[in-house]
């Protein structure tokens, strides 16, 4: 897990002291050791990395790293959790391994299997390869975009990084804003739904894709897997789930430093901590225990899942495996200064003011791999009374009256939520107008941007009209799940933090995506599948228990409360071309905001972060 850049189309010693910048931009990401490598051929190109050493702690795997039979250099970012099975292939094919890590069988695995290699990878990933024979840079990200990968193209090149930070120190600025994608977020709360970022002229690599770019900047991309439409894989069953969820744990738990999970008392990690303590001591694996986040002032302590956590790990037997960090759920103004730099762009919800606390808190423990459980919820049908609503109103759409209301009553769902989803129906005028005046993130976009962005809304407003399965999809690979990653990404590595993804394993989610919402939910439990893997090596009460508040369920609710005055002061008023800042200010003196209050909160604090 580390931090990569790439610099092409500046000569001489200039890329190389443009690569530098970016390099030291993302410095809190590899925090084990550094490299730059300059590719000479008919393009210069730089290769940049920042390492964290995970796997082979040896100079052996040190990067940028060359193919000492092509030439072939690659710098790379995240983890391929089936590289041992991988080497094998490769050394029944005669290739003899320097080190014993997972970078060096991508750089043999290119050369053997040319585009074919990203199809055989388990794993997360973000890399880029020059190729010496052709000069091309080759570019690709995992499946799902866990790790990411920017490009911003210049007149005479291009930048990848990591970080949009490092492309903004390489240029020596950051680019404009984005307009489209700020009228997303504050509509919706939606980013990284798209290629496209916060600033024009960035965007993110293609998950799923690989993207060879010739010198001359023309690019041809191929996608090296798709996900599976109806009838395309087997749906999942109890016991699938079990293997699958056992066996990703188990090879994300291959490490050459010790793990630790991140444990709520929730299902999720309390799945992974079991597992992870019944996997401990096997070849190149070391689970250290457990990390739960708690609240430290009594005002939270409502929300505080300390106890059970702690009960769950003297029930496993690991009581003393069990690290317990309470923090007071407010923050201060640097603390969310900080957290607002890190994330880079604006994000929908201060929830995760809780896991950028636990990772600073990880590592100051000593540790640098974490399993979390990232992804069970969309993957799984995490969110019940979400997807029981969207139900209904397909039930009222298609003139079913008593089946839409046997569901109303059996779900709990109120009548509100319902009624917020079928206002998506209305005609865009009269939804146009009824967002405007009810739901104050909308309220507050300009009135420049938002007469601006008609068919903006008119594309949301499609999004918002699928239905359960289609939802549930979107949620994974386009919505929700990208944003989550993104969040997460970045907050664990400001703190040189790595987070593994049991859950995310693409044998699980592409066979999640094809079961049918029946059997993901019922009408109290969402993950009913997950229930029923794990109902034996469970508590009952963890097992059966409904969805817990997770982490950061205190800070999201304290935004009227927070040290804003003084940083929303700071906002430079050329904001307005995108936010009424005046008004914002007025409003952010008020109590009890609506939820929706904080994304126009997270747009101006961006705003300051950046262009301030």
């Amino acid at each position: 897990m580390c931090g990569l850049i790439a610099v092409r189309g500046h000569h001489g010693d200039a890329a190389m002291i443009v690569a530098r910048r970016g390099l030291d931009a993302i410095a809190h990401r590899g925090p084990d050791g550094e490299g730059l490598h300059a590719c000479d051929r008919d393009a210069v190109t730089v290769f940049g990395h920042r390492r964290l050493s995970i796997l082979d702690l040896s100079p052996a795997a040190a990067q940028p790293m060359t193919c000492s039979e092509t030439g072939n250099v690659v710098v790379f970012n995240g983890e391929i959790y089936n590289f041992l099975e991988l080497r094998e292939q490769l050394e029944a094919k005669g290739h003899c391994f320097h080190g014993n890590g997972d970078t060096e069988v991508l750089l043999a695995g290119w050369r053997v299997w040319g585009r074919e290699l990203f199809a055989r990878c388990n794993g997360m990933w973000a890399l880029a390869i020059w190729e010496r024979a052709s000069g091309d840079l080759i570019a690709c990200r995992d499946r799902l975009g866990v790790k990411p990968l920017y490009i911003h193209r210049t007149r005479d090149g291009l930048m990848l990084a990591s970080e949009i930070r490092a492309i903004a120190a390489m240029r020596r600025s950051y680019p404009e804003p984005n307009p489209d994608a700020i009228f997303d977020f504050m509509t919706l709360g939606q980013s990284e739904h798209a290629s496209q970022t916060f600033f024009r002229d960035i965007d993110a690599v293609t998950p799923g894709q690989v993207w060879r770019i010739a010198q001359d900047g023309t690019t041809t991309t191929w996608p090296y897997h798709r996900w599976p439409g109806a009838g395309a894989a087997q749906t999942l069953e109890a016991k699938d789930v079990r293997e699958l969820v056992r066996d990703a744990t188990a090879l994300r738990l291959r490490s050459d430093v010790p793990t630790v999970s991140l444990l709520s008392g929730g299902l999720d990690s309390s799945i992974l901590t079991a597992t992870g303590l019944a996997c401990d001591g096997g070849p190149r694996v070391a689970f250290a225990g457990a990390f739960t986040y708690g609240y430290a002032d009594e005002e939270s302590a409502r929300f505080d899942e300390t106890a059970s956590a702690i009960d769950l790990m003297r029930e496993l037997g690991a009581a003393g495996r069990h690290h317990v960090h309470k923090a007071r759920a407010l923050p201060e103004a640097d603390e969310l200064d900080d957290l607002v730099r890190v994330q880079e762009e604006p994000f929908n919800t201060p929830s995760i003011l809780a896991s950028y606390r636990t990772y600073r808190a990880v590592r100051e423990a000593g540790y640098k791999v974490v399993i979390s459980g990232e992804g069970s919820d969309e993957t799984f049908g995490g969110y019940p009374s979400r997807y029981q609503a969207l139900a209904i109103r397909e039930a009222l759409r298609a003139g079913r009256l008593p089946s839409a209301l046997r569901l109303l009553a059996r779900s709990g769902v109120g009548p509100s939520r319902v009624a917020n989803r079928l206002a998506w129906d209305l005609p865009l005028p009269v939804l146009a107008k009824l967002l405007r005046r009810r739901r104050p993130s909308v309220g507050l976009i300009s009135d420049a941007l938002w007469a601006a962005s008609r068919r903006r809304l008119a594309a949301l407003q499609d999004d918002m009209r699928s239905g359960v399965r289609e939802r549930l999809r979107r949620d994974v690979l386009t919505t929700s799940l990208p944003h989550i990653l993104r969040m997460t990404d970045r907050n664990s590595m400001r703190f040189g933090v790595e987070v593994r993804s049991p859950f995310l394993d693409y044998r699980l989610v592409e066979r999640a995506l094809l079961t049918p919402v029946q059997r993901l939910m019922d009408d109290t439990h969402g993950k009913v599948l997950l229930r029923q893997a794990f109902a034996r090596d469970l508590p009952e009460r963890v097992a059966w228990q409904p969805k817990t508040r997770g982490f950061g369920h205190a800070e999201q609710f304290l935004v009227s409360r927070m040290p804003l005055r003084e940083m929303l002061d700071e906002v430079p008023e050329s904001i307005g071309a995108y936010l009424d800042i005046a008004r914002l200010r007025r409003d952010a003196a008020f109590g009890d905001l609506h939820t929706t209050f904080w994304l126009a909160v997270s747009v101006a604090l961006w705003y300051r972060s950046i262009y301030a």
